[in-house]
């Protein structure tokens, strides 16, 4: 099975029995070990715009383990970074800028789904050194992952909220026997657990949109594989508990024609940590009826587990978790409310689930072709001290957000914190006397603001 589906499903298990305190250390010990195990697992690609399926052939990308989409992340993004060309015979330029804006944003807003395969090359991290997945993510939410390299299938029903997943264990490097788990009531994403979609991750918008925000790195014009591209240059935060084991320096190469990011190569001060990319992308293909449907062996033994949320309407939520939840009167054009999911469960969110599990959590994803965003709302609780940044970068990473100030809609006159940064989903998150409201995923720094002064 995949790591994250491990701990998630290991997670579930312990977070039913009594235990005493770790011992001092701990936590630095696992987030260590773990960082041997897991790195980058990619996200997302970007889908080009209406028309035909249209296929790429060759390498093509998506990222690692920490944030987001590369959707209006990059729509914001390069419009304050110098661009320049690397053709024979040219000077630099700034006016691409509004180029790699328009195209990014008509991928990710158009597509409908996006296949291809994956590959992960980093031999600090994977026994193979390279490992190969084929994918299916629909604009709805879906998804499907295969391995190529050691078998196994993991596929997510975002209508009902059920992932199911058939794989070998990592733990067995060289056992043939698969493990079979099925996770019910989903959150349709952060904070709460949602769908392993760390391994489809979409980390480049939050990479993109702090190349702008941040004043730092380039944006310059290339040939890859002989095709116009954008290499987008920055660096990043080096966690601090395990700073040699994570990358401080990102490239990521953007392809011209269709907005995807086609490669991404994470170094260490020159040296190289691990590179993902996408081979034979194809946006807007044809998705097969069972694509998104898993069988179990009969003999199968399943580990099965429910999160909690049940998917209803707006009218429906207030009887269910006791309160009216806050909702946007302004969503940016294009976005739909997807899904309205709510859970009587208590959830832990945070750096390494840090957050006191208060019931009574409130979900709602927005969607647009493949740009996602999600509005929480929660109890903040019976001590309101407890509470931190439910969607902080984790242990290791010290978050510097923005402090901002409410001037409308239901956090008027609230003080919240908006953080956008390469490691962490683009959110703002306000602690009021009653609620805990969270704001994230594919929205600029103005959208964030204007989503959370609209809520009533």
């Amino acid at each position: 099975m995949t790591g994250e589906l491990r701990d998630d499903m290991l997670g579930a298990a312990l977070r039913e029995l009594t235990v005493p305190e770790h011992r001092p250390g701990f936590e630095a010990a696992l987030r260590a070990r773990i960082a041997e195990e897991a790195t980058a697992v990619p996200g997302r690609p970007r889908p080009a715009s209406g028309g035909r399926p249209r296929a790429i052939r060759g390498p093509t990308f998506r990222p690692v383990p920490w944030a987001w989409g590369l959707s209006a992340a990059a729509v914001v993004a390069v419009a304050v970074l110098v661009v320049t060309s690397t053709l024979p015979g040219t000077k630099p330029r700034v006016a691409t800028a509004a180029e790699v804006r328009q195209a990014v944003a008509r991928a990710w807003s158009s597509a409908r789904n996006v296949s291809g395969v994956l590959v992960s090359h980093a031999p600090r991290v994977f026994e193979e050194g390279t490992n190969r997945w084929s994918f299916i993510l629909t604009a709805r939410g879906d998804f499907r992952l295969d391995s190529l390299t050691r078998g196994g299938s993991t596929v997510y029903d975002a209508k009902k909220g059920v992932e199911r997943s058939f794989h070998p264990s990592e733990s067995i490097p060289d056992s043939g026997a698969l493990f079979a788990s099925e996770r019910r009531g989903l959150a349709p994403g952060p904070p709460d657990s949602g769908p392993a979609s760390s391994i489809l991750d979409r980390g480049l918008g939050s990479v993109v949109r702090a190349l702008a925000t941040g004043g730092e790195g380039t944006v310059k014009e290339i040939t890859y594989h002989g095709h116009p591209a954008w290499l987008l240059d920055t660096d990043i935060r080096a966690n601090l508990i395990v700073p040699e084991l994570s990358p401080n320096h990102l490239q990521v190469t953007v392809d011209q024609e269709t907005g995807f990011s086609v490669r991404v190569v994470a170094t260490r001060d020159d040296e190289f940590v691990w590179e993902t990319r996408i081979e034979d992308l194809e946006v807007d293909g044809p998705v097969p009826d069972d694509a998104f449907r898993l069988k179990f062996p009969p003999d199968a033994e399943v580990f099965r587990s429910d999160l909690g949320f049940r998917r209803m309407s707006l009218g429906e939520v207030q009887g269910f978790v006791g309160y009216d939840p806050l909702v946007p009167s302004w969503i940016p054009e294009g976005y739909v409310l997807a899904e309205v999911t709510a859970s009587r469960k208590g959830s832990t969110t945070g750096a390494e689930g840090a957050n006191p599990p208060i019931p009574d959590v409130v979900s709602l994803s927005y969607r647009r072709g493949l740009d996602q965003f999600i509005v929480t709302t929660r109890p903040v609780g019976p001590d309101a001290t407890l509470w931190g940044d439910p969607l902080a970068s984790g242990e290791g990473y010290r978050d510097e957000p923005e402090r901002n100030s409410f001037k409308s809609g239901a956090l008027a006159g609230e003080t919240g914190k908006l953080l956008i940064d390469p490691l962490a989903i683009p959110h703002v998150w306000v602690k009021t006397d009653r609620l805990v409201v969270t704001v994230s995923g594919d929205l600029t720094r103005d959208e964030l603001q204007r989503v959370a002064e609209s809520l009533g």
